[in-house]
């Protein structure tokens, strides 16, 4: 085996001395030391300098690794705050575009009675009633829900998200003809096992609402123009 130079032992002497090297190291140094003077005696004197006991010694050892550990700890710990930042930060903007979607999306507020005019309100040629309903506050109607209780009273109820829009108001369900077939949900709860008929007609929920018809009222024939409106109703 060629002899390792001593230009080589001598920048290994530091590490061997604070014994941070690797085993194989600390052999080759050990090794040549005994057969060296020279790098022996500069090993000598740098314990005569330095002059720390073996204890110190591995107390320093003991907290550059303590050193360490803290430093991999907090490499962690960085890690694992990023990564809790990156969940959290993508948990907000589901939450936010859930939330966004459900202001402006779900159909959940009703519309309030003293923003609703119905009109022309008649009897189609077929039995229907028609009536022209309008919201006045020029905000458009996404949905219209039916309910007919046991009283007989049947409800069409407009509803919008909580965020309202003003998008298509004039041509949508805030601004448009509409009717009511009387002898079809009398038919569909029959259907259903349910023996109850209509008995009056509202727009609204049943807490707040305008009466369109009650059983007994004598409604007008409808116009030719109002006919119009519904000119395909009965084709298939």
């Amino acid at each position: 085996m060629n002899k390792i130079p001593c230009d080589v032992i001598k920048d290994l002497l530091p590490l061997y001395y604070d014994d941070v090297c690797s085993r194989a190291t600390q052999k080759t140094v050990e090794e040549h030391i005994e057969s060296c003077t020279d790098c022996k005696r500069i090993l000598d004197k740098m314990r005569i300098n330095i002059g720390l006991s073996p204890e110190t010694i591995e107390k320093n050892k003991l907290e550059g690794e303590a050193l360490k550990s803290i430093k991999t700890f907090w490499n962690r710990s960085k890690a694992a705050a990023f990564i809790k930042g990156l969940i959290l930060a993508t948990i907000s903007c589901a939450v936010l575009s859930l939330g966004y979607i459900g202001l402006t999306q779900w159909n959940i507020t009703k519309v309030p009675a003293d923003v609703i005019q119905i009109t022309e309100v008649s009897r189609l040629k077929g039995g229907r009633i028609a009536y022209h309903v309008k919201m006045t506050d020029g905000y458009n109607v996404n949905q219209v829900n039916f309910k007919l209780d046991n009283d007989g009273n049947f409800y069409m109820t407009p509803v919008r998200p909580v965020i309202k829009s003003k998008k298509f108001a004039d041509i949508g369900l805030a601004n448009s003809y509409e009717f009511v077939d009387l002898e079809q949900v009398n038919a569909n709860q029959k259907a259903k096992g349910k023996d109850v008929e209509i008995q009056a007609v509202y727009y609204g929920s049943p807490e707040d609402h305008i009466l369109i018809w009650k059983k007994g009222m004598v409604l007008p024939a409808a116009s030719d123009a109002i006919e119009a409106q519904f000119v395909n109703l009965d084709k298939d």
